[in-house]
């Protein structure tokens, strides 16, 4: 070998060693830990025994499953749901907590001056869950049985008629309902949508709107008339009752939004593994029948679909608010 070949050669060499060198480096760089790298922590923002704690309890098992890690639920009650919710939204941002959250997410922003997080860039939403239209009823004492009916008595004597509400998001039901229909009505606060439903059926109060399990042992009593589902379809478990389209009112409808949401900034991918998880288990036959058993529709939205409904829940509930002129609370 000449000494020009010898030093060709060596120039070749240099970079295939340091190649070889790379290569064998490289696994230690680039080396990151698959999601999730630990147990994931599941917020419910309200106590034991609601829909959002059935839910996570039904559903984080087979998600522990899936993700081979552990879910832990943990119940972070109190101020409508604020408390979970911020703990959630300042939370390390790398989708080890999530929340099990109804309207609540869209609502409080509404409603509060200061919300303590920053309700588009500190929640990422991940996966719907379901949704559950709300039925409008009455108590049999008074004389409406269709929703037209319900309207005319309400514009004929303004403050005539009251209205029972279990929560925030009873309470914005009820509001939009007046908004749109040009009535006024009371509305009689309670503790919770189960109380707000009894309050019918005793005669305490007039009307509600609010979720069919509130009413869920009291269709075939007799002592509350249902007059429409503010839904874009019928209930399955209440055929023979028209949507608000068909009862003659066609843009109000009201419900509740069942879903998953995590911190914001999360990487994506985590949030997509998440989201493909969940819309697999909501499609189960063991947990799509628990969904109906509460009165909901089961979901499989992806993650863009999912937000971009969670962004127009904030602005529609916002837009209520400002048009009730609802003084925002602290």
């Amino acid at each position: 070998m000449t000494v020009d070949e010898l030093f060709e050669w060596r120039k070749m060499r240099k970079p295939a060693s340091m190649v070889l060198a790379l290569s064998l480096l490289m696994p230690w760089w680039s080396v990151r830990a698959e999601y999730p790298e630990r147990a994931v922590h599941a917020i419910v923002p309200f106590t034991a025994g609601g829909p959002n704690d059935i839910l996570a309890r039904a559903i984080s098992p087979l998600l522990a499953k899936a993700l081979g890690q552990n879910v832990i639920v943990e119940n972070r009650p109190g101020a409508d749901g604020r408390i979970g919710i911020d703990a959630m939204a300042k939370a390390t941002p790398d989708g080890h907590t999530i929340l099990f959250s109804g309207d609540a997410v869209a609502v409080v922003p509404a409603l509060r001056r200061n919300v303590p997080y920053d309700p588009i860039r500190d929640i990422q939403p991940v996966a719907e869950l379901g949704s559950s239209p709300y039925i409008i009823v009455v108590h049999p004492q008074v004389p409406a049985h269709n929703l037209r009916q319900l309207i005319d008595i309400a514009k004929k004597k303004p403050g005539g008629l009251n209205g029972s509400s279990g929560g925030n998001t009873t309470f914005m039901a009820l509001v939009m309902f007046q908004i749109m229909t040009g009535t006024r009505i009371v509305n009689i606060p309670y503790k919770g949508s189960g109380d707000a439903g009894l309050a019918v059926v005793r005669g305490e109060a007039d009307m509600a709107i609010i979720d069919l399990l509130a009413f869920a042992n009291h269709v075939e009593s007799g002592r509350i008339r249902m007059l429409a589902v503010a839904g874009e379809k019928r209930a399955r478990a209440l055929p023979d009752v028209p949507t608000t389209r068909e009862a003659g009112l066609p843009d109000y409808t009201a419900g509740s939004l069942f879903g998953v949401f995590t911190t914001g900034k999360s990487p994506i991918a985590s949030v997509r593994r998440l989201n493909a998880e969940i819309n697999r288990i909501v499609a189960t036959p063991e947990i799509a029948t628990r969904l109906v058993a509460l009165g909901m529709e089961p979901s499989h939205k992806t993650v863009d679909e999912f937000s971009a409904r969670y962004t127009a829940e904030l602005a529609k509930w916002k837009n209520v608010v400002a048009r009730a002129k609802i003084p925002l609370e602290n």
